[in-house]
């Protein structure tokens, strides 16, 4: 019998855990403090653009499409962790079947999603193999994938997917096919060093040009992601936010709201305990006013909310929000700024 997760009972609202190696602290010469530095992430209206920011560099270091890929593999030696692009929607339902050629429905299944924290714990596939004497093996179980929405926010529909695993090679492959059976074809990863995730589309394939850059070179990721929120009754429910993650691997953070940023000195940010928790910044750095089942609402920053974080070249900012339009008014655009401590 394969293992049965723990599962959360997803709702969609109409409204990227992970870690493959961790840097060795290291001994980072003080530096005189930097300028503050004011900048504009362009995600577009309707959040379609992903972004990775260094703050060493004060760049966008790449930038894709969001639906450009929907499934990824760690690139950790001996790791074949799967984890699944949430800006997307996506979500997963275990079968607890190795019957790939069974046709399946959506109904009566529980659907799950990759928790936005990167907690390991929190992963929807989980540990979908096994480690035997003669190497790694597949559990060969199908999974159910609900592909969440697609770039003009419609449902995207739903397929079966069976990751399978070379024992001799460690070889990681897709077989995906519709609930039904039809379309069906395999695609196989291939691992990039000093990538933490190497991402596939379900349509075409490992994707030729990597969304995420080498893990050392940025910090920041500005997309949407889905998380678990709760009711005024205490309720869980999945939604999908706009705002930023770290890259866990490298990066920790932490916000503290009771020190002006004016007064946030590099010896304060050395007294204060950091996280490596993915969504330490995540989105509630902006208000939302108006009435969110309509969607007529507008988002106000809140610069009380200040970032101190540890970026993967070991030195210390601190960083705040100070809107979340441009000049023409167009969500989509948070505006920060920050300085090296």
């Amino acid at each position: 019998m394969i293992r049965n997760l723990k599962l959360i009972s997803l709702l969609l609202s109409p409204i990227i855990v992970f870690t493959s190696c961790f840097k060795e602290d290291e001994r980072i010469e003080p530096s005189r403090p930097g300028d503050v530095t004011t900048k504009v992430i362009e995600m577009l209206p309707d959040y379609s653009i992903q972004s990775y920011f260094s703050l060493s560099t004060g760049e966008v270091v790449s930038t894709n499409l969001k639906d450009s890929w929907d499934i990824g593999l760690t690139c950790g030696e001996n790791d074949y962790t799967l984890i699944l692009n949430t800006s997307r929607f996506i979500k997963i339902a275990h079968t607890e079947s190795d019957n790939f050629d069974a046709s399946y429905t959506s109904e009566g299944f529980v659907w799950q999603f990759d928790e936005s924290t990167g907690n390991p714990s929190g992963n929807a596939i989980g540990t979908w193999w096994d480690s035997t004497a003669s190497g790694p093996v597949s559990q060969r179980e199908v999974l159910l994938v609900d592909r969440g929405i697609d770039a003009e926010g419609l449902p995207a529909g739903f397929i079966k997917i069976q990751p399978l695993l070379n024992s001799s090679t460690g070889e990681v492959s897709i077989r995906i096919a519709n609930l039904d059976g039809t379309d069906e074809r395999t695609f196989s990863f291939t691992k990039v060093s000093g990538l933490r995730y190497v991402a596939m589309s379900f349509e075409s394939g490992q994707n030729a040009v990597q969304p995420e850059p080498l893990q050392s070179e940025w910090d920041l990721l500005f997309t949407q992601y889905t998380t678990l929120l709760f009711t005024d009754t205490g309720e869980p429910y999945p939604y999908l936010v706009t705002g930023i993650l770290i890259n866990d691997t490298l990066v920790s953070a932490v916000m503290d709201s009771l020190t002006p940023f004016e007064s946030i000195t590099r010896e304060f940010a050395e007294s204060l305990i950091l996280t490596s928790r993915r969504d330490v910044v995540g989105y509630d750095w902006k208000k939302v006013n108006g009435d969110v089942s309509t969607g007529n609402v507008t988002y106000t920053a809140i610069p009380e909310m200040v970032y101190i974080i540890k970026n993967s070249d070991g030195y210390l900012f601190k960083l705040r929000f100070i809107d979340f339009y441009n000049d023409l008014g167009q969500k989509g655009y948070p505006t920060f700024e920050y300085q090296k401590l």
